[in-house]
């Protein structure tokens, strides 16, 4: 029988001023999280908005169901 998945995908936006920074600690409690409850992350991708600034971070994970 083949596996199956569902997937799911978080969006982390920057903070700070001028929405720049993001807080490396808060991004791994939410990967650590979602790892903790069987979500494995299978892509990252980033929005941006044109001239190298950054508007957030797609993390999209899946698990067996």
């Amino acid at each position: 029988m083949a596996k199956k998945f569902e997937y799911q995908t978080v969006t982390i936006r920057p903070t700070g001023t001028w929405s720049s920074k993001f807080d490396t600690v808060e991004i791994d409690r939410i990967l650590n999280e979602m790892g903790q409850d069987g979500w494995e992350l299978v892509s990252m991708e980033d929005k941006n908005f044109g001239y190298g600034s950054t508007e957030c971070f797609y993390y999209t994970f899946k698990r067996e169901i």
